[in-house]
């Protein structure tokens, strides 16, 4: 596993070497160099990018930005509890994904656990982070670190906001 003293984490900027991130999804790498920087000035995403210590060369990023979970995408069993709202407040993990060179070396973990440090540290009320993983091993990801099924039949993945919080502490 990386160690996270190995890595900075910026918020992206034009300083940042992008042009040589690739990752296995060509969505995910054509998002950073394309559509990530367009993302951050329209405030649409905030995109952190991991450097390793002393290179501006990107080797993994993930986004962030504020949503709501719709009262109809819960379960029963999600919705106990709650107001009556038609709209939950929640927190987005758009993206994330690191260089095929970090492969198998836990900096999945450390963009995780950068994000959650972010999203707790908001001064926003949020129930929970939602994740749409890319696919069956990104699901297997987030479903280590504790995300569930939103609802029901649908592959959006949630973390209830307490949960991120004692992760971290």
């Amino acid at each position: 596993m990386s160690d996270a003293t190995s890595f900075q984490f910026e918020r992206l900027s034009a300083a940042h070497d992008r042009a040589g991130f690739a990752c296995e999804h060509a969505s995910l790498s054509d998002y950073l160099l394309k559509s990530a920087g367009q993302n951050e000035r329209g405030d649409l995403a905030a995109c952190y990018v991991a450097l390793p210590t002393g290179s501006e060369r990107v080797a993994g990023y993930y986004t962030i930005s504020a949503h709501a979970v719709l009262c109809d995408e819960l379960s029963p069993e999600q919705r106990k509890g709650l107001p009556r709202y038609d709209r939950i407040p929640a927190f987005l993990i758009g993206r994330l994904a690191r260089d095929l060179s970090m492969k198998g070396k836990g900096l999945g973990e450390l963009l995780l656990i950068d994000a959650f440090a972010r999203l707790c540290a908001v001064e926003a009320a949020g129930r929970m982070i939602v994740v749409d993983p890319i696919d069956a091993k990104a699901h297997a990801f987030y479903t280590r670190y504790g995300f569930a099924p939103l609802g029901q039949a649908t592959a959006r993945l949630f973390l209830p906001m307490k949960i991120a919080r004692k992760a971290l502490f």
